[in-house]
């Protein structure tokens, strides 16, 4: 059920009504690499929009180079947060460890996609702002993998977690009734 300006709209089935197999829980609990994988993938590209955007729109006043890399550290403190919160279930981190991952991404990005640029200006002469958004847009599609697996097992893996909150689980949230129901 959906509330639309006070109104109740009943949309498909109801959670509590589904199989027990494809209740929202029971498949954060039975898949949950694939949960994070299609949360990432939905905030990654959400983030590439935002970047995206940014760009196209400090391009019309900056050059190119500039105009990547405010996007760039703009859209990573953006999608960070959102993948901690909604990816890994809101666990807390070490900050240290979460700073160094984003210092770290907007380098990579910065160098990655400014070759990207580079070789985007010597394939075709004179990219338009469109052309130069897509081919950064595909290249951080490619880089989002490497930096799934950052976050999943070294920003927000269970040692992190435990680090920056002794005596926590040490577990991510979406996990923790996978493994307290398969050893509890």
């Amino acid at each position: 059920m959906v509330e639309v300006a006070g109104a109740a709209l009943h949309v498909g089935v109801p959670p509590d009504e589904l199989p027990g197999r494809w209740r929202p829980s029971a498949v954060r609990e039975r898949y949950p690499l694939l949960v994070q994988v299609l949360r990432y993938a939905v905030v990654g590209g959400l983030g590439t929009l935002v970047n995206a955007a940014i760009f196209l729109l400090l391009r019309t006043w900056w050059d190119t180079v500039p105009a990547n890399l405010t996007a760039l550290v703009l859209s990573t403190v953006v999608s960070t947060e959102a993948n901690r919160r909604f990816t890994f279930g809101g666990v807390e981190v070490h900050r240290l460890r979460s700073h160094v991952q984003s210092g770290g991404t907007v380098l990579f990005y910065a160098f990655y996609s400014s070759a990207v640029l580079m070789l985007l200006a010597e394939v075709i002469d004179s990219p338009i702002a469109w052309e130069q958004t897509l081919a950064v847009a595909v290249a951080s599609v490619l880089g989002g993998l490497g930096r799934f697996l950052v976050l999943r097992y070294w920003v927000f893996g269970p040692d992190s977690h435990h680090e920056a909150q002794e005596g926590s689980p040490r577990t991510w949230p979406v996990l923790r009734g996978h493994l307290l129901h398969r050893h509890g």
